[in-house]
């Protein structure tokens, strides 16, 4: 999988950058499709609302928003989710975590165990728990795999259709045997991008069909023994892009101080 590629055709003017983005938050908070007259009256858009509808329009032709219904709002596509990540890896400084979640995190870390299993069961935990998401933890060259969130990921609308359920209990059951491509595919293909250790691949960038309606996130870091652990992440496509993505690089970051002591 090539991000170069896959970042094709993502260019967009400013201020459709800007709809789109605020489109993004919007639905990812509400889940409820964006209307044109929400859009309008966003002040710090500081747009006509001619130029809106105008907007519109032309992000629904480039298939970076879909219309659901002809009177309904706007949803945003894969490619819309692509363009909004990339942004942020781009300005990784703005990845701010909020303090609580912070103190959260070095609390749990605070006179934990130097035993690298032990480690990976806090992260899934606390990851898990924070991001309201799945979270797999493991040892690579090791099949000792921590699996955490997936009832709480249920509680999304997104899974309340028996059929996305399914398919993704059958990951989660059938993780283990996908690890080692997902290791080669995204942890060496893939390198590391630059400033955020995440690699991040959203909706049918997937290779897997149980999770094409889903998006994975993928890091490592170091733990006691020379042992790389490794956490993947899935949620929704609709998930908090800027709060997991700063989860995981506060978590990392975090998980190797204290290795390097």
């Amino acid at each position: 999988m090539d991000l170069n590629i896959i970042s094709r055709n993502m260019h967009i003017t400013e201020r459709q950058g800007k709809i789109l983005t605020f489109l993004i938050k919007s639905y990812v908070k509400t889940a409820k499709p964006v209307s044109s007259s929400l859009l309008e009256k966003t002040h710090s858009l500081n747009v006509s609302s001619p130029t809106i509808r105008n907007e519109l329009q032309a992000l629904t032709k480039a298939k970076f928003i879909i219309q659901l219904h002809t009177s309904g709002g706007r949803v945003p596509t894969d490619k819309a989710y692509r363009y909004y990540v990339n942004s942020l890896l781009e300005k990784d400084e703005d990845l701010k975590l909020k303090p609580e979640y912070k103190s959260k995190i070095k609390q749990e870390f605070e006179g934990m165990s130097p035993d690298a299993r032990e480690i990976n069961k806090v992260v899934a935990r606390v990851l898990s728990n924070l991001s309201e998401n799945l979270v797999i933890t493991g040892i690579s060259q090791d099949e000792d795999f921590f699996k955490k969130g997936l009832v709480s990921l249920f509680e999304n609308p997104e899974f309340k259709e028996f059929g996305e359920a399914f398919q993704l209990t059958r990951f989660f059951e059938e993780f283990e045997g996908m690890f080692q491509f997902i290791e080669r595919e995204f942890f060496n293909t893939l390198g590391t991008p630059r400033g955020v250790p995440v690699q991040i691949m959203i909706g049918k960038e997937s290779p897997f069909r149980q999770i094409q309606h889903e998006t994975v996130m993928c890091a490592k870091y170091g733990l006691p023994g020379n042992c790389v652990g490794s956490l993947t992440l899935v949620g929704p496509t609709r998930m908090d892009y800027e709060k997991n993505m700063a989860l995981i690089k506060f978590v990392t970051e975090e998980l190797n101080k204290l290795i390097n002591k």
